[in-house]
């Protein structure tokens, strides 16, 4: 993360005048160096903070998996440096830039941010399988626009993105974010002078403190209603974030020229470093941030900023974090902050673990060693080329650089996006003409070991979905609409019904099949996260369990008003089930008794239930790297036991019920011991826990035997 050292150069300045107007002029900045030779206001114990965070973020990435709190640390320096920097344009010309400061943001963040992520982009094809590529291309874009965050914000909302893996450039949502910030930083002063202008404040540092103060106030009052509703949705959100850059920016504006007694800043220093250190020890950063619990490494930001105030305090933090190593390390942590996440992402999934003690600290030599080097090799010539006095265009070449590395990273996209569309009418056409060992026929001991050179779809099976996941007929997991969709031979008054979230509407391929063979119309009701049981799930959020209640009763209600189905097939993710009784206590009992409420309306009206059993799940998505590899049953497989819930409750709930019927499939899936992830040479699962459409339909025939028992339905092709 950067501060706003300035890098020589004639620039363009926003000007506003006293009489209001808005004027272009220019100004010569002093260099980074020229100005901290002439600065008595230099913090070298704020570069130190830097390193420290900057090892934080590393040390939990790599080894304990989860959120140290030094990106907040991160935001908080920024703010305060941030508002430093454009008060001391304030104070020496009266003036605000608004093309010059972003220019210099340009030349200080964009050159290393190009390098990272055109590497990120050759070493995709590389190291990362085929499904991975759509949405590293996709997450470099967005980086390279600063929008990582929002993309991450969207995909965190998408049921369907929900298991994406974590790309390469994942940690450059952080970047987004404070990319963002500096704009709007810029807007309040920008805002501030005109205020002034307006005669509506006596000078621009009381303004802007009035709007830093509100905009902060603000922000951390939607962080906590934004985490209360959805935490995960409001980590990625710019306007939950700016409270802490605010911190930051008030600390500058109020505190700058505050000097406590030595005793009290050697106090307040070491308090804060020790509360930037155990922060992550302490809190669940991942799980409630940026809420009221971001104020800890927030505000242990602020005590070491405040304790540097009037120089270092006898016996205080700033004669640790000033020394030259840790100076140094403050001033490639920005590089490094860069790197060590790719290299860690492609470390993982190359070897398909998380690093052990060795091979982490390797991950951290060599993200120092690369920010180094680009520092050295990349930002300094940059900065030096780029600003020279009498050039106009080469201020503007970070921003040329940034816009082609977006560029390519479209046109990879595009690429991308055509193979792996290609590749799937491939693999329909394939599928159309199967034998009997294609698929889930393969189950059959007679079609020999499985063993594969490659498996379809080729290059991208997460795109091979039912055709249930579109927005049309999926209502999401906070909906509470009632979307109802029909497939198959249309108009027929041979129906059949399926209803269920994601793992009954991925059968749904299974059940168009047979119904094109055997002339019935497919009804469908879906709801994302939902399981059609009256039990609320004890690892929903509130929000989505309410709705999933209330879009089941609406859909019994309207159900209640058609005539009897052939049948219903339901079924659900029973792994990530736990489901609770009236007293709000786990209880197996009351999901069997809630899927038995939930079908008795259907049952009564003529409607029998066909309840099928779970599919395998896997713990990540990288599991399923070994399907785009060549590989056999043996080796690219998961425990039958790991791959399935204890009980699956809607097999027990259909064996206790008349009217309904129960399909269990795990043979088909898996022998005595273990679940082979490519079966019939098709790969099974699309992500975590959903069946690909294709071999979701190779299950036909079995779906139809299973039927065939169901009075009325007669022999199913």
């Amino acid at each position: 993360m950067r501060d706003e050292d300035r890098p020589g150069g004639s620039y363009a300045l926003l000007v506003v005048h006293s009489s209001g107007a808005v004027m272009v002029e220019s100004i010569r900045i002093a260099t980074p160096a020229q100005d901290k030779r002439a600065s008595a206001n230099y913090r070298p114990e704020i570069e130190g903070v830097r390193a420290v965070a900057a090892i934080l973020v590393a040390v939990f990435h790599i080894w304990l998996g989860r959120v140290s709190g030094g990106v907040d640390v991160f935001f908080v320096i920024a703010g305060f440096l941030t508002t430093i920097t454009l008060l001391g344009h304030i104070t020496r010309t009266g003036r605000v830039s608004a093309s010059g400061y972003l220019l210099r943001l340009a030349a200080r963040l964009f050159p290393a941010a190009a390098v990272v992520l055109v590497t990120v982009g050759l070493l995709t094809p590389v190291f990362l399988v085929s499904s991975q590529w759509q949405q590293t291309f996709t997450e470099i874009l967005a980086s390279a626009l600063y929008v990582e965050n929002w993309w991450l914000f969207k995909s965190g909302n998408d049921y369907l993105a929900r298991d994406n893996f974590q790309s390469p450039v994942q940690n450059f949502w952080a970047m987004s974010v404070q990319g963002q910030f500096y704009v709007i930083w810029l807007v309040f002063f920008l805002v501030a002078m005109l205020i002034v202008r307006a005669r509506l404040a006596k000078d621009s540092r009381r303004a802007l403190t009035l709007l830093v103060a509100v905009g902060s106030v603000a922000s951390l009052a939607y962080a906590v209603y934004a985490v209360g509703v959805n935490q995960s949705e409001a980590y990625y959100n710019t306007f939950a974030r700016v409270w802490e850059f605010g911190l930051g920016s008030l600390s500058a504006l109020l505190l700058s020229g505050v000097v406590l007694p030595g005793i009290l800043r050697a106090i307040a220093g070491w308090v804060g470093l020790a509360g930037i250190v155990l922060c992550g020890f302490v809190l669940n950063a991942g799980a409630t941030f940026p809420g009221p619990a971001a104020l800890w490494p927030t505000m242990a930001a602020v005590l070491v900023i405040v304790s540097g105030t009037g120089g270092p305090a006898r016996g205080g933090v700033q004669n640790l974090l000033a020394r030259r190593p840790l100076v140094w390390f403050g001033g490639i942590s920005y590089g490094f902050y860069l790197w060590h996440w790719p290299i860690l992402i492609l470390v993982i999934e190359v070897t398909g673990d998380r690093p052990d003690l060795a091979t982490g600290a390797g991950i951290i030599v060599l993200a120092a060693a690369l920010a180094w080097l680009t520092h050295v090799w990349v930002e300094k010539p940059v900065t030096r080329w780029i600003h020279v006095p009498s050039s106009r265009v080469r201020p503007w070449a970070p921003v040329f650089a940034l816009a082609l590395v977006a560029a390519l990273a479209g046109g990879g996209l595009v690429a991308t996006d055509r193979a792996t569309d290609s590749d799937l009418r491939a693999t329909a056409e394939l599928a159309s003409v199967g034998d009997d060992c294609f698929g889930a026929g393969a189950a059959d001991a007679a079609c020999g070991p499985e063993e594969w050179t490659e498996s379809l779809p080729r290059l991208n099976a997460n795109l091979d979905r039912s055709p249930l996941e579109s927005t049309k007929c999926r209502t999401s997991t906070t909906g509470v609409e009632v979307k109802r969709c029909t497939f198959g031979a249309q108009g027929s008054d041979r129906r059949v019904l399926l209803i269920g979230n994601s793992h009954a509407a991925a059968l749904l391929p299974a059940l168009v099949t047979l119904a094109e063979r055997n002339g019935w119309e497919v009804t469908t009701y879906y709801k994302a996260n939902c399981v059609f049981n009256t039990a609320p799930r004890r690892d929903d959020p509130p929000r989505e369990v309410r709705s999933c209640l209330a879009w089941g009763e609406s859909v019994r209600a309207e159900l209640a008003q058609m005539p009897p189905f052939l049948f219903a097939l339901n079924s659900y993710s029973a792994r990530k089930s736990v489901f609770l009784d009236a007293a709000g206590k786990p209880s197996e009992e009351a999901g069997i008794a809630g899927f038995r409420e939930a079908w008795a309306p259907l049952i009564a009206s003529g409607t029998p239930i066909l309840a099928i059993a779970d599919n395998p799940v896997v713990d990540a998505v990288r599991d399923l790297n070994c399907t785009y590899r060549p590989g056999s049953a043996e080796n690219c497989s998961v425990d039958r036991d790991v791959a399935f819930a204890e009980s699956d409750l809607i097999i027990a709930a259909a064996q206790g019920t008349a009217g309904a019927y129960a399909l269990d499939l795990t043979d088909v899936y898996c022998d005595e011991s273990r679940c082979p992830l490519v079966i019939g040479g098709v790969k099974v699962l699309r992500d975590k826990g959903h069946l690909t459409k294709t071999f979701a339909a190779t299950l036909a025939p079995l779906i139809g035997d299973a039927v065939s028992v169901i009075p009325g339905v007669g022999a199913a092709e």
